[in-house]
């Protein structure tokens, strides 16, 4: 697992709310104790995950990491998940994209990708909400790898 920032919990003075910078591990602690509810028959709500499932999450990040978080945190880090999800699986469904199961990360021939970076406007079965996340991975260089 990916080395931990101790420094990752700060209390912002002026408003007493405590940040966490959410990182893969705790990803790893949370969908683990996530699919384990759902695995002994508790069942989801309408709207997602019940706050006792939400309350397991928080106990397994916790000894998982040694780092307290809060139902919020849980549920931004869901939140980001599914947002990562979905561009992962749209680009996963694109020709020329594909997943390498061995690095965990969308793969493209350097013509898909050049194609996709191009894309100034969505198309009918493009997500626009996935436009700028995809131009922002081009100017960081993403060299034709996104891990997920």
């Amino acid at each position: 697992m990916d080395d931990i920032d101790t420094n990752s919990n700060k209390v912002d003075p002026s408003t007493k709310i405590r940040q966490v910078r959410w990182n893969n591990d705790m990803d790893v602690f949370m969908i683990i104790a996530l699919v384990n509810q759902v695995l002994v028959g508790h069942k989801r709500s309408d709207n997602g995950f019940t706050s006792f499932q939400i309350s397991k999450a928080i106990e397994s990040v916790k000894p998982g990491c040694g780092i307290v978080v809060s139902n919020k945190n849980v549920r931004v880090g869901l939140k980001t998940l599914k947002k990562e999800y979905a561009e992962v699986s749209q680009l996963s469904s694109i020709s020329g994209f594909g997943w390498d199961v061995e690095t965990g990360r969308i793969t493209a021939d350097s013509l898909a990708w050049d194609d996709l970076v191009k894309l100034d406007t969505p198309t009918e079965d493009t997500d626009p909400s996935l436009i700028p996340s995809r131009k922002r991975h081009a100017e960081e260089g993403t060299n034709h790898h996104r891990s997920a």
